[in-house]
């Protein structure tokens, strides 16, 4: 396993003790008494209006058994249809009690006695009647009966908006109370997640200017918002309420916008451009149509297309981006297979609940709870991913702007980040004792080079940089100042010291520059900063400390006078 996997792991760890928290506690929280629910039979046929079916019409009428505990897909041609509810044993729960309608979506419900009287009705935002607020639910109230045997009437309308599969259970109003809370329990601490995550990476996209941060918000803010206007959580508990004077508007906004920004945010992240260019031009032309489906629903004359097609290409689009992302982690994408762990357990309880429209999984009951627990999984771990990404991009800069200041041939810093480093040091305030600073111009450097040759002359800087190296204390800075010019800053040395220090160095020179460098000898300039004097002014006294060095005739030492 390399560093970069190491270290991904070792982050991953405090991400998944999260993730491990929530699965528990969506574990628990999918622990209702079910055996509490009374058990209902069901059947179902196509309707023309929402007024109550004459006994006559009834009998009549192509009626189709299905099971009201399971998700079924109730689409006639016409977009209306009549639901019929009865208790299988024939007695309903005792009053108080709750009639519960899920993933009812947009759709909008219409519940009847058996003698055809209105007793409620309710749509994503509006209710009449007894309709208590269920979470992730509609909910009509019983204070009493209907009778033993009586049966339930349901008027469905799914005109112009997407049919979902439908799931009925009666329970007593304390059973549905505390399973009601367990929802919205789950709920909460998964959108409170997911908008956390959200509000960190917009402050890292302020602050780093990177766009990845602020795609990544997007989405998760988008994602969030698509499970709360879904499930009703925006109107109760949140009171939204104007929101339901155009839900399928908002609905359709927020589809598209949250696809957008997952197609941008993956196509940055995992570096697309260059690990899978071609990919990622099919998932930028896949994206846009399936973005121009979603914002065609807007259209009058766009409805019913929009609504028909967006489900199919949800359920296409999650294995695409999917496979994309395998497929650039094959050719060497680090972070497209990070992208990989976080968004295979969304692909999974999206595309599967998506499938549910057409009959797929239609025991999996707890499909909105799974929404809920993998986006919030989801933004931890694209959360650690983006951190991680940011961590190795702060690194590569550091290396970058390290390597701008390193001189190539010596590996000493160069002017300017010799410069940088030294004007840090507590020393050249004069927080911490004296500096001081030696600039050293090799003898005749120039006649050597001109007669024998650049590698030579590269091989003696080589040889000096290395001297140099070899008298230096923990905490001294040296650099190549140009050409054949060197400083070094001497934090905590007086001149005393210094110029010890720099007779040492003299005579090593002295002594040989190693194999391949030819005899050479050094001028020295020592200088020691007086207060407050800059650091420009304290190179100049030590470079006119070595000029006087030379003048005094070369490989020598020269103190710096205090003028």
């Amino acid at each position: 396993m390399n560093a970069r996997a190491r270290d991904w792991l070792h982050g991953w760890r405090h991400g998944l003790v999260m993730g491990s928290l929530l699965a528990c506690l969506a574990v628990w929280l999918q622990a209702p008494c079910k055996a509490a629910d009374i058990a209902l039979q069901g059947q179902w046929r196509a309707a023309q209006s929402a007024d109550a079916p004459a006994p006559a019409d009834a009998a009549a009428a192509q009626w189709q058994s299905f099971a009201p505990g399971r998700f079924t897909r109730i689409a006639p041609a016409g977009g209306q249809a009549w639901i019929e509810l009865r208790a299988q044993d024939g007695a309903w729960p005792a009053a108080p009690w709750v009639l519960s309608v899920f993933n009812a979506g947009l759709q909008q419900l219409t519940l009847h006695d058996a003698h055809g009287q209105v007793l409620a009705q309710a749509q994503l935002g509006r209710h009449e009647g007894r309709v208590w607020p269920g979470h992730g639910r509609v909910a009509f109230m019983f204070d009493g009966g209907p009778g033993p045997g009586a049966t339930l009437l349901l008027h469905v309308d799914s005109r112009h908006v997407i049919a979902g599969a439908l799931r009925f259970s009666a329970e007593s109003a304390p059973d549905f109370l505390r399973s009601d809370a367990r929802w919205l329990a789950l709920a909460s601490a998964s959108l409170g997640i997911m908008l956390a995550m959200a509000l960190i990476a917009l402050v890292f996209a302020q602050r780093l200017r990177d766009v990845t941060f602020l795609h990544y918000a997007i989405f998760i803010a988008g994602y969030a918002f698509i499970l709360a206007l879904q499930s009703g959580y925006v109107f109760e508990p949140l009171g939204w309420w104007w929101l339901a004077s155009a839900p399928r508007v908002w609905g359709r906004i927020a589809v598209a916008t949250t696809l957008a920004a997952a197609t941008l945010f993956f196509i940055h992240y995992a570096d697309l451009a260059r690990y899978a260019p071609r990919a990622r031009s099919v998932l930028v032309a896949f994206s846009s149509f399936a973005v121009a489906t979603a914002l065609l629903g807007l259209l009058p004359f766009g409805r019913d297309l929009s609504a028909s097609l967006i489900n199919p290409l949800l359920i296409l689009g999650g294995p695409l981006f999917l496979g994309i992302a395998l497929h650039a982690a094959r050719r060497g994408s680090f972070y497209a297979g990070l992208f990989m762990l976080g968004w295979t357990p969304l692909l999974a309880a999206t595309v599967l609940g998506s499938a549910q429209l057409y009959g797929v999984t239609p025991d999996w009951i707890w499909s909105d709870e799974a929404a809920f627990g993998c986006g919030a999984i989801e933004a931890i771990v694209f959360s650690l991913a983006l951190a991680y990404r940011t961590l190795d991009l702060r690194t590569a800069f550091e290396q970058a702007r390290e390597q701008a200041e390193i001189d190539p041939l010596t590996g000493l810093y160069n002017r300017r980040g010799w410069a940088n480093r030294v004007s840090r040091l507590p020393a050249a305030s004069g927080a911490l004792g004296p500096l001081a600073l030696l600039f050293l111009d090799l003898d005749h450097f120039k006649q050597l080079n001109d007669s024998r040759g650049h590698q030579v002359g590269d091989a003696v800087l080589r040889g000096l940089a290395d001297a140099i190296r070899g008298e230096l204390r923990a905490g001294d800075l040296c650099g190549r100042y140009g050409g054949e010019e060197f400083v070094v800053a001497l934090p905590g040395l007086d001149a005393s010291g210094a110029s010890e220090l720099a007779q040492r160095l003299r005579l090593r020179v002295r002594r040989g520059l190693g194999v391949g460098a030819p005899d050479a000898t050094i001028s020295i300039g020592v200088a020691v900063r007086l207060p407050d004097e800059s650091l420009p002014d304290l190179i100049r006294r030590a470079d006119r400390a070595m000029y006087a060095a030379k003048q005094a005739g070369r490989d020598t030492v020269m103190l710096a006078d205090t003028a």
